[in-house]
């Protein structure tokens, strides 16, 4: 009897425990790898992802450099074969121009063989000796100084050196990935090379941007396969798995896997950049990519498992002493998962409730994995609009998988640059935000219209979203999205500058993307002039012939009248530099680097009086931040330009009268020696160099330098016709610093080089 009813027991509980056990099992076994599975996919597609975006970055920022030979032998001011003092003087400020075009690059060198001098973009000109001397031109601690140059002069192709420890001028030590390029005139002897070099930092920075939260680590290495960079140092960069790893990526197809290196999984993405043959590797752990799940999934298997083995003892214990099982099991799951709102609830009900608590494990699981969808929509949209679709059928059936279609005939696109309104019209929109803004656009994108079938997107950009759809030939766009931005003003107080590309073809990626483009532009102009409407790209007035060639007149004659300290010049050539931004028909991008050129002038004249200055560090950061509005553009370049007037007033020494015989007295005493200048003659008599001049030429009559210059050729000619002293010795004793600028000199005002002076002295 007593066996009998052990085994019945036995039987109740087994019976028990694989009801409980069933539901649990499918969770463990299926579901969670499963999960886990979705999840690395999705990272997967995220890091690779993450890689091309970096790719493109750099592809964008090199072909710059790429193209800067072509654009330094074109100057037609830049002579690469003139020698002359004052050549290299033309060539070092003509470099200066290309101080502000791109701030990527951290220097540019042009290295011209004939003169031996390599010119710097900040206008600085360097002797090749230079660079063997720590802290006085760029010393290469792994590249040697001969070495370095046999390569620029022998080079026929670019050359791109990993990064590596440079000493810049101060003695400085700085990380920099440097670009040899040959300069580009044809043939085997080019004159020169241009050295251009990028900090490590600035890409890392790049890098980081990408994203907050990417945990992984950046690597770039070039055609060959040597590595030019990587985000930080790893413990596996430098092992033989992992460059096999990455020569065998370079082989396949582009994309991401997962391989173990040193005893870790990571996710590893390539991208192959058809730009430079560069390659572009992303290293993430996996533990860090499924770390979330991972602990949703220990935790739950640990209450799964306590709670089964607790009911195994409640049911024994229930069974042994005749009590009824069901009645335990409520008690202990009503003390388990208490309700938030406690009511009675019969055995089975409690059952229910607890079981459904267990779903509600499973069904959060599910949650995490269905929010990434839309994030993956926007993605994919977000690549046709900004060009990396090649094949269009491709994209369709990717695009089917997440509801995107495109079933009329034409193709638009339309950017939404968003803002709220500066002040509240009693409809609260006031505290409204740009999140406000996308779900009313996503809430829009729901309601069908006739004829027209689209989808909003963030951009990468921020306060943006972009428009991308298929509409009949004869559907009113522009009406469409007035009534959009109107809606958006209304119900939210959000005001928009709607930019819409020309409708293009459909089924072309190219033609998506072109329209993306002109729509950009539209956008940015309309901002730019806080014109609040839509904007369709063929409706964009040309800008007016000559603009450019005006502009670059006025950028001169302002860095002109800065160095001179000529306060009312700096006032009269900013106020037509913000003319011109504000004119009809400036495009945004002219007037964007209008702005940026003038504020770096400005601060540069500021940097020479003040280079510790809090002040001008917070005034440079605030003036380089992006999305100003012209107003805005205007009244930076104002105060920039209020403070250096006021700065160079309160530098200049007062004034002072000068006589003439003070003046001729010095100019006997001092001018015949070759170091004698206009800011030597300025400083004894405590003038500026500008208002010395002036004031000398209100006095004498002629400009300083072409008294001086008449001066010391009277004395030359004296000593030609008197002595037989050599041309050397007769130069160096009129004052001037070396014999052909005394030849030069000598021809222009007499009419005759010296030689010819004496034999026609003698003959007579």
């Amino acid at each position: 009897m007593k066996k009998s009813r052990n085994r019945l027991l036995i039987q109740f509980l087994a019976s028990y425990m694989l009801v409980l056990a069933f539901p649990v099992l499918i969770i463990l076994v299926y579901y969670y790898p499963h999960s886990t599975a979705v999840v690395k996919r999705q990272e997967m597609d995220w890091n690779t992802h993450i890689t091309e975006q970096f790719m493109a970055s750099m592809d964008t920022f090199t072909r710059y450099v790429y193209n800067l030979p072509s654009e330094l032998v074109q100057n037609r001011e830049i002579k690469m074969y003139d020698n002359s003092d004052y050549g290299r003087v033309l060539i070092a400020n003509e470099m200066r121009k290309y101080n502000a075009t791109d701030g990527f690059i951290d220097n540019t060198l042009l290295y011209i063989e004939s003169a031996g001098y390599l010119f710097a973009k900040t206008g600085s000109a360097y002797s090749i000796d230079d660079f063997d001397k720590p802290g006085i031109g760029y010393y290469y601690e792994n590249w040697p100084h001969r070495e370095m140059f046999d390569t620029l002069k022998s080079l026929e192709a670019p050359l791109v050196r990993p990064v590596e420890n440079v000493i810049i001028p101060g003695s400085n030590r700085v990380r920099m990935l440097t670009f040899a390029l040959p300069l580009p005139v044809g043939g085997y002897d080019p004159p020169g090379a241009v050295l251009i070099m990028v900090r490590e930092e600035t890409i890392i920075r790049m890098m980081n941007s990408l994203s907050e939260n990417y945990t992984g680590d950046f690597f770039i290495f070039d055609g060959q396969g040597n590595r030019l960079l990587s985000s930080r140092e790893t413990d596996y960069g430098a092992m033989d798995e992992f460059r096999g790893v990455v020569s065998g990526l370079k082989e396949g197809t582009e994309g991401s896997g997962i391989y173990r290196l040193n005893g870790k999984s990571y996710i590893v993405s390539s991208s192959l950049s058809d730009k430079n043959g560069w390659q572009y590797v992303s290293m993430l752990p996996v533990t860090k990519t499924i770390e979330g799940i991972q602990t949703i999934q220990r935790n739950t298997v640990l209450l799964i498992g306590l709670m089964l083995l607790l009911e195994l003892l409640i049911i024994y214990v229930s069974i042994r002493k005749n009590y009824h099982p069901i009645k335990g099991l409520v008690d202990f799951a009503v003390k388990l998962f208490e309700p938030a709102e406690r009511k009675t609830l019969n055995e089975i009900e409690t059952i229910r409730y607890a079981l459904g608590e267990l779903v509600s494990v499973n069904s959060t699981l599910d949650e995490k994995v269905k929010r990434t969808l839309p994030i993956m929509r926007d993605n994919l949209l977000f690549e046709l609009v900004s060009g990396k679709v090649q094949a269009w059928e491709d994209f369709r059936k990717d695009a089917q998988g997440y509801g995107v279609t495109f079933p009329y005939p034409s193709m638009v696109v339309a950017v939404l640059s968003i803002e709220a309104t500066d002040t509240d019209d009693g409809g609260g929109a006031g505290g409204r935000t740009f999140c406000d803004a996308a779900n009313k656009l996503r809430i829009i994108e729901e309601r069908l219209t006739e004829g027209l079938q689209g989808y909003y997107f963030k951009s990468i950009y921020n306060q943006e979203m972009v428009f991308i759809g298929s509409c009949e030939p004869d559907f009113p766009v522009k009406a469409y999205l007035d009534a959009v931005r109107r809606e958006l003003e209304e119900d939210l107080g959000m005001r928009s500058f709607i930019g819409a590309g020309i409708p293009g073809a459909p089924e072309s990626a190219e033609a998506v993307h072109l329209a993306y483009l002109q729509a950009l532009r539209a956008s940015e102009q309309l901002r730019l002039r806080r014109e609040c409407r839509v904007l369709p790209f063929d409706e964009m007035e040309a800008p007016k012939a000559g603009t450019v060639s005006y502009v670059a007149e006025l950028l001169q004659s302002l860095e002109l009248s800065i160095l001179k300290n000529d306060v009312a010049s700096v006032k009269s050539v900013v106020e037509r530099i913000i003319g011109c931004m504000g004119s009809e028909g400036a495009p945004p991008h002219m007037v964007r680097s209008v702005y940026l050129n003038a504020v770096s002038a400005i601060l540069n004249g500021l940097h020479r009086f003040s280079q510790d200055d809090a002040g001008l560090l917070r005034l440079t950061d605030a003036a380089f931040q992006h999305r100003y509005t012209i107003e805005q553009m205007a009244g930076i370049i104002r105060d920039s330009c209020g403070k250096l007037c006021d700065v160079i007033r309160s530098t200049l020494p007062p004034s002072r009268s000068v006589s003439r015989d003070e003046i001729v007295h010095f100019i006997e005493r001092r001018g015949m020696e070759p170091d004698f200048s206009l800011q030597l003659i300025a400083d004894h008599f405590h003038m500026s160099p500008s208002n010395f001049s002036h004031y000398f030429k209100k006095t004498f009559g002629q400009n300083f330098k072409e008294y001086i210059d008449w001066l010391r050729i009277q004395k030359s000619a004296r000593l030609l016709r008197e002595t037989n002293q050599t041309l050397d010795e007769v130069s160096r004793q009129a004052g001037f610093s070396n014999t052909s600028s005394f030849i030069r000199s000598f021809k222009k005002i007499v009419g005759t080089t010296p030689g010819q002076y004496r034999e026609t002295h003698k003959a007579g």
